[in-house]
């Protein structure tokens, strides 16, 4: 591959030809990193966007590392492409989109997901005991249900299946040329 030009469209291809996109999340607890699969629903720009829940730990933890800095709090999201054996990694701020300021957004992918996720935010919180299984899926969207979107400030593009190993980084804006590093 010659030097790629944009990190979006190369992911765009990439995650077109693969089957799935689960992305690893690394957020910082009060007792150290934690680490979570989501999948990604959609991209806007340098955004990727996940569904999640106002009552999970990773939004604790990302409200809690907001009132201790003075900027948003940060994240980094990990995908390996098995098929192309790609691994991404993206770095950057995390911002939350609720129902009622971004209604619009959230019905959308609120309708994307399956019964059975829905069903799960109409029940008990993540991490708590276990019930039963959860109720059925009720026709409106839950009031913890959110859009968690990181904003890819740094995207680190590390490819494996040539050799040797070709590690890219792009910084800032979508047009800005890539850096080749060592892999």
């Amino acid at each position: 591959m010659t030097q790629p030009h944009s990190w979006t469209d190369w992911f765009d291809a990439t995650r077109a030809a693969a089957p799935h996109c689960f992305m690893q999340i690394a957020t910082v607890a009060a007792d150290g990193a934690r680490c979570r699969t989501l999948t990604l629903r959609e991209r806007h720009g340098t955004g990727l966007w996940f569904t999640t829940d106002q009552r999970s730990d990773k939004v604790t933890e990302l409200r809690r590392q907001r009132r201790a800095s003075e900027g948003p709090p940060r994240a980094e999201a990990c995908w390996y492409d098995l098929t192309s054996r790609v691994q991404w990694r993206f770095r950057g701020p995390i911002r939350l989109l609720l129902p009622g300021d971004h209604p619009d957004d959230c019905q959308r992918l609120w309708e994307r997901i399956g019964d059975a996720d829905r069903a799960r935010f109409h029940g008990p919180p993540p991490g708590s005991v276990y019930q039963g299984p959860p109720p059925e899926p009720a026709p409106c969207i839950a009031g913890n249900f959110s859009i968690l979107v990181l904003d890819a400030e740094r995207v680190d593009v590390l490819e494996l299946a040539s050799e040797p190993h070709r590690h890219w980084r792009y910084q800032g804006v979508d047009d800005t040329a890539p850096t080749r590093l060592m892999p």
